[in-house]
């Protein structure tokens, strides 16, 4: 598998979010920086994840993409679009209820050129075990499964957090 990266692109105010190769937890708090100054800035139209070159997202990640869903729903009434076509990965998308907040298509005809990669920051570890926490709680929301799923993962890292 391909490190992971994240490429962002803007057209007419719609952001769009190209991940590619393997996307795990380091890279979050870098994703996450990048999304607040997106939303510091002037509100957004809407909201493309294409998942198209992704080789796999662990649940990190898809906890960033429920905070983006949530983030967005103040400025508009459509909810962000997830572009996806991986047998391996669309299977997971669904079990963890993104389908509540997400469209979810197959192919999508935005075309957003190739975008800037986000910049991968070196990161304090309280950073990342905040990070990994709050994306954590984010996916917890969605649904009964995941609370069940991941209530072990953030008392953890909440515990551990509290004794370092």
């Amino acid at each position: 598998m391909d490190d992971g990266k994240v490429l962002h692109a803007s057209v007419n105010d719609v952001h769009v979010l190209r991940f590619i190769g393997d996307i795990r937890y380091p890279l979050s708090p870098s994703i996450a920086s990048y999304l607040d100054d997106i939303f510091d800035g002037p509100a957004p139209a809407g909201f493309v994840i294409d998942l198209t070159e992704a080789d796999s997202i662990d649940s990190t990640n898809l906890g960033l993409l429920v905070a983006i869903a949530k983030r967005m729903q103040p400025f508009s009434d459509q909810r962000v679009t997830i572009v996806s076509n991986h047998e391996e990965i669309n299977p997971v998308l669904y079990s963890m209820a993104l389908d509540q907040v997400f469209d979810i298509v197959e192919d999508s005809c935005v075309a957003a050129g190739p975008g800037q990669k986000i910049p991968h920051e070196d990161v304090e570890k309280d950073d990342l075990k905040q990070t990994l926490i709050d994306t954590h709680q984010a996916l917890m929301e969605l649904c009964k499964e995941n609370r069940e799923m991941f209530k072990d993962v953030v008392a953890n890292l909440e515990k551990n957090s509290r004794e370092h």
